[in-house]
C-alpha cells in the first residue's frame, strides 16, 4: 500500500514507524511537487488540502490525477480545505483531533497572561526595574477568579478549555446552536441566535467553533459594540469567524480591552513566510492584542497522537474494516 504525506516530513517518519511490512511511505511539499507524478497508484493521501485552499480562503485549486484513491486522511481537524466535490468514486476523506489538550492550555496561558501581563513585568525586572512591586506599585493586576467568560462552541476544544477554567472559579457560558446536556463545567448555555443579547456580559469571548456558511463573519461590530469595555476576544478556532475589518478597527479605537488571535485571514502557501502579513490590516501595530502565527496546538505529543490514529485508519483501509472520524463516505 502507497501512502503520500504531504506538507510535514515529521508526519512522514512518524508514519514509517508505525507501518512496517506492507506499506510505502513518501513525502512530498506539495500537492503540485513534480515527484508526486512518479509515485504511481497512491492508496492513501495525506494532506490537509484538497481542490481548495487552507484556512477558509475558499480557493479553488488544481487537483492531481489520483483517481485510486482510497483514502484521504487530513493530519488536523479542520475540512474548510477540501473540496468535497472532487473527491475520487470510492474515496473516504478522515480526520483526525487530539489538539484539544495543547490549545485549551495555550488559552489558559494567555488568559493568565492577561490579567497578570506577566511576560511585560518579566522583562521589566530583568532590567532592575522595581515598580510592579507590591511594595510600590499602585497597580495590581488581575486574576481569573470569578470571570465570566464565554466559549463559542462546545466541541472537544470548548470543553476541554471550560474543564481547565473550572479551575479558577471562573462563570463559563458556553454559546451554541442547539441546546446541550448540562455538564459540571459551565454555568450557562446561551443559543447562537441570541449572541447579541448576551455578548454584554462577558470578560472574555473564546472563539472555539467551526468555520461554516452560518459562523462566518459571526462576530461583527454589530455584536463587538455591545461587549465590555475591557472585554478581550480570544480566537483559536478560525480568523474568518470574526469580521477583519470590525476586529481591527474595533481594537484600533478600544471599543474594547483587546483580542488574542492565533488563526487569522491570510497565510503563506510556501516556505517564503518571512514578513507574510496575516492580515490586510497592520493589527502588528496595535498594543492591545497578542498574536501569534497559528501555533496553539503545535506540540511533540499532538504529533504522535494524531500519527497513532492516522495509521489504524490506514491499516483499517487495508484490512477492510471500520475507519474512524469519517467526514466523507467512501460509498
Amino acid at each position: 500500500m502507497k501512502i503520500a504525506v504531504i506538507g510535514r516530513f515529521a508526519y512522514a517518519m512518524m508514519l514509517k514507524k508505525y507501518l512496517r511490512k506492507g506499506f510505502v511511505v513518501k513525502y512530498f511539499s506539495s500537492l503540485y511537487d513534480e515527484n508526486l507524478k512518479t509515485f504511481k497508484n497512491i492508496d492513501v493521501l495525506i494532506s490537509m488540502t484538497w481542490g481548495k485552499s487552507i484556512w477558509g480562503r475558499n480557493l479553488a485549486k488544481k487537483i492531481p490525477d489520483l483517481k485510486q484513491l482510497k483514502l484521504i486522511h487530513l493530519p488536523g481537524s479542520g475540512i474548510d480545505g477540501i473540496n468535497f466535490s472532487k473527491i475520487p468514486l470510492g474515496c473516504a476523506v478522515c480526520n483526525v483531533y487530539e489538539h484539544e489538550i495543547a490549545i485549551s492550555e495555550f488559552v489558559l496561558a494567555n488568559l493568565l497572561n492577561w490579567e497578570i501581563n506577566l511576560i511585560n513585568k518579566i522583562k521589566k525586572f530583568k532590567l532592575y526595574n522595581w515598580e510592579d512591586s507590591m511594595l510600590f506599585s499602585s497597580y495590581p493586576h488581575g486574576e481569573l477568579n470569578k470571570k465570566k467568560i464565554a466559549i463559542l462552541g462546545y466541541g472537544r476544544i470548548g470543553k476541554e478549555i471550560a474543564k481547565k477554567l473550572s479551575v479558577f472559579n471562573t462563570n463559563v457560558t458556553v454559546i451554541t446552536r442547539k441546546k446541550i446536556k448540562k455538564d459540571t463545567f459551565f454555568h450557562k448555555n446561551v443559543l447562537i441566535k441570541n449572541i447579541k443579547k448576551n455578548i454584554k456580559e462577558y470578560d472574555y469571548l473564546i472563539v472555539a467553533c467551526d468555520l461554516n456558511k452560518s459562523t462566518l463573519n459571526l462576530i461583527t461590530k454589530k455584536e463587538i459594540i455591545k461587549m465590555k469595555k475591557n472585554s478581550v476576544i480570544v480566537n483559536i478556532a478560525r480568523g474568518p469567524i470574526v469580521n477583519e475589518k470590525d476586529l481591527y478597527f474595533s481594537l484600533k479605537n478600544n471599543i474594547i480591552g483587546g483580542a488574542i488571535i492565533d488563526t487569522w485571514y491570510k497565510y503563506p502557501e510556501n516556505d517564503n513566510h518571512k514578513y507574510f502579513k496575516p492580515s490586510k490590516y497592520d493589527f502588528a501595530k496595535l498594543k492591545n492584542i497578542v498574536m501569534t502565527p497559528h501555533l496553539s496546538a503545535l506540540t511533540e505529543s499532538l504529533l504522535e497522537r494524531r500519527i497513532k490514529i492516522i495509521s489504524k485508519n490506514i491499516i483499517a483501509i487495508k484490512e477492510n474494516k471500520k475507519l474512524i472520524n469519517i467526514v466523507h463516505s467512501e460509498e
